[in-house]
């Protein structure tokens, strides 16, 4: 009896200290690009052109604080300490002041950009850094659109069979899972068209995954769904589902998208649609001046679901706006902008 308590007594230690073992900090890693297949826009956008890294572009605005802030988080990674207050100040500045110039981005300030907010989204796996690398990859202007490899760096990471969803867009990964056997997930959706996504699991076999769904910070009156089962949603979050899945099963999404106005330091302001700049024609800037309040009561979607968001805004005297993502306008998309000015 004795060597029986003592044995029991080994094997609830040791499966207290399994459950009570810390993940690493680091919380995700990159996935291999032969595993992830793209569709969609983005897929579009890498397939125009490849990228001419010498292409002629504006000067560089943010790149030196971009790879300062890089230098300081890889001191923090190589501690393997928590992100602090001064870098994420630091970065919540730059990042306000990259949305506010995102049209005079030069293509060493996208690259620096994308390389910190892929490494922080893998050290922290926080959604803030996954916002953002979402709006630079949906919003092209120029030369600036992302390439398959950077794109696929981040869209998906994993941690053994915790697999993140960081960005939406039809695509699919295809992975080893850690007990054997062939795992597939496919995402199934015209976003950013439409606010609706299917994730499907395909499966040899019963297989546990821990499914960590983003819900953008601007995100509101989002839903996940699973077999009539509804997960708890905050944006800025992820929505984990973790169980043992069934070849077959899915995961339904909403993600609520509402107009919101951005404002730079220029006296002018721009519309967003989730992760989307709604953009017009350049040749008329200097006639459009916005002399009321609250831009977006003048703004309508006009547009059917599931087709390019196409929006009218009525708030300039005898004009009416048509506003649509820059990619809208093909490969021209440095003919478009998304600033409108105050009075």
């Amino acid at each position: 009896m004795r060597k029986l308590a003592a044995l029991l007594l080994v094997f609830v230690v040791a499966s207290c200290s399994l459950r009570t073992t810390e993940d690493p900090i680091n919380k995700s890693q990159t996935i291999p690009p032969d595993q992830i297949s793209l569709g969609g826009v983005l897929a579009e956008f890498a397939n125009i052109k490849q990228i001419d890294q010498h292409a002629h572009s504006s000067s560089s605005l943010f790149t030196d604080n971009i790879r300062s802030l890089q230098s300081n988080l890889d001191v923090i990674k190589k501690e393997q300490k928590e992100l602090d207050e001064a870098l994420l100040d630091e970065w919540n500045i730059l990042n306000q002041k990259i949305t506010q110039s995102f049209e005079s981005l030069s293509k060493n300030d996208v690259n620096a950009w994308v390389t910190l907010n892929d490494s922080l989204l893998k050290y922290t796996q926080e959604v803030r850094f996954a916002d953002a690398l979402e709006r630079i990859a949906y919003n092209p202007v120029g030369n600036n659109q992302l390439s398959k490899t950077q794109l696929k760096s981040f869209y998906y990471t994993r941690l053994y069979d915790r697999i993140y969803f960081n960005v939406f867009g039809s695509s699919s990964l295809q992975y080893e899972h850690t007990t054997g056997g062939s795992v597939r997930l496919v995402q199934a959706t015209d976003y950013p068209f439409d606010n609706r996504i299917s994730i499907k699991v395909e499966l040899q076999d019963t297989r546990y995954l821990d499914l960590y769904i983003r819900i953008p910070e601007w995100a509101t009156n989002s839903s996940v769904t699973s077999k009539g089962v509804k997960y708890n949603v905050i944006p800025g979050q992820y929505t984990e589902i973790a169980k043992k899945w069934k070849n077959g099963e899915e995961v339904e999404i909403i993600i609520g998208i509402e107009p919101e106005v951005v404002e730079n330091n220029d006296s002018a302001f721009a519309l967003t649609y989730g992760a989307l700049f709604l953009t017009h024609l350049n040749s008329s800037i200097n006639q459009l001046t916005f002399r009321k309040e609250y831009p977006i009561d003048y703004l309508k979607m006009v547009s059917p679901v599931g087709k390019m968001p196409t929006f009218t805004f009525t708030g300039i005297e005898d004009t009416t706006l048509v506003l649509q993502p820059y990619f809208s306008e093909a490969q021209d998309t440095v003919g478009r902008t998304a600033w409108i000015q105050y009075r």
